[in-house]
C-alpha cells in the first residue's frame, strides 16, 4: 500500500534538526553534492547520529521528500466548515490553500521541482508510490465525489483535473518572478487573485459559446 507522505516523519528535536538542514542543503544542490558528512555538520550531530535515525542518506532523502510533499498536502485538509461546502468550492479551496503551502515553504517545493527535473526517470516509480500516490488519490475523489453528486462533469477525466490543478500552481510558482516583469501578467501580482482567477477559467472554460447571452 502506498504511503502516505510525512507519515513516517521524526518526532525528536534531533531528528527534526537533522531533517531542516538536509532539506535546505539538497534544495540548493541536489543530492549528489551533498554529503552526510555536510548534513552533520550543520546539524551538529555526528555521521552516526544521521544513520541512527534515517539509516542512510537515501532514506533521509525521501524522509525529507516526503516531509515536503506533506506539507503541500495540508491543502486537502478543508477547515471543518468547509467539509459540508459543495464540490466545486472544496476543490477551489483546495487550490488556493496548495498555492500558498507552495509559497510559504519554498525551499521544499524548489526541493520537489529539483528532483522531478533531475531524477524523475531514476526514482520515478518509488515518488510515485511512497510520496505522492495517496495525497493525489484524494484529490482525484474529491473530483469524482463531485461528479457523483453531478456537481461537476461526469465524462471529464477526474485525475487530469487534479493534475491540471496542481501543475498550475506548481507552474506558477516557478514562473512568477518573471512574471512580474512582464506588464500584460497582471494577474502574477496576487498568488490569491491567480488561484481564483485560473480556477474560475477551469470551472467555466474558455469558450464564448459558454457565456453566450441566451436571454431576449
Amino acid at each position: 500500500m502506498a504511503q502516505r507522505c510525512g507519515a513516517d516523519e521524526p518526532s525528536s528535536k534531533r531528528a527534526l534538526s537533522i531533517l531542516e538542514v538536509a532539506e535546505r542543503l539538497f534544495s540548493e544542490t541536489g543530492f549528489d553534492a551533498v554529503s552526510i558528512n555536510d548534513i552533520a555538520r550543520g546539524a551538529g550531530v555526528s555521521k552516526a547520529n544521521v544513520f541512527h535515525h534515517f539509516g542512510s542518506k537515501e532514506g533521509l532523502y525521501m524522509t525529507v521528500l516526503k516531509h515536503a510533499c506533506r506539507r503541500s498536502a495540508q491543502a486537502l485538509d478543508a477547515p471543518a466548515e468547509d467539509l459540508a461546502a459543495p464540490p466545486e468550492q472544496r476543490l477551489r479551496g483546495f487550490f488556493v490553500r496548495h498555492l500558498e503551502a507552495l509559497f510559504a515553504h519554498p525551499l521544499a517545493t524548489r526541493l520537489m521541482q529539483r528532483e522531478l527535473l533531475e531524477h524523475g526517470s531514476q526514482r520515478g516509480r518509488r515518488l510515485a508510490e511512497e510520496v505522492f500516490a495517496e495525497d493525489f488519490s484524494r484529490l482525484v475523489d474529491l473530483v469524482r465525489a463531485g461528479q457523483r453528486q453531478g456537481a461537476l462533469r461526469a465524462d471529464l477525466d477526474a485525475a487530469l483535473l487534479a493534475f491540471l490543478l496542481v501543475g498550475a500552481n506548481v507552474f506558477f510558482f516557478e514562473t512568477r518572478p518573471i512574471l512580474e516583469h512582464l506588464p500584460e501578467a497582471g494577474f502574477a501580482t496576487s498568488p490569491e487573485g491567480y488561484a481564483n482567477a485560473v480556477f474560475e477559467l477551469l470551472a467555466d472554460g474558455f469558450s464564448a459559446s459558454t457565456h453566450t447571452d441566451e436571454s431576449p
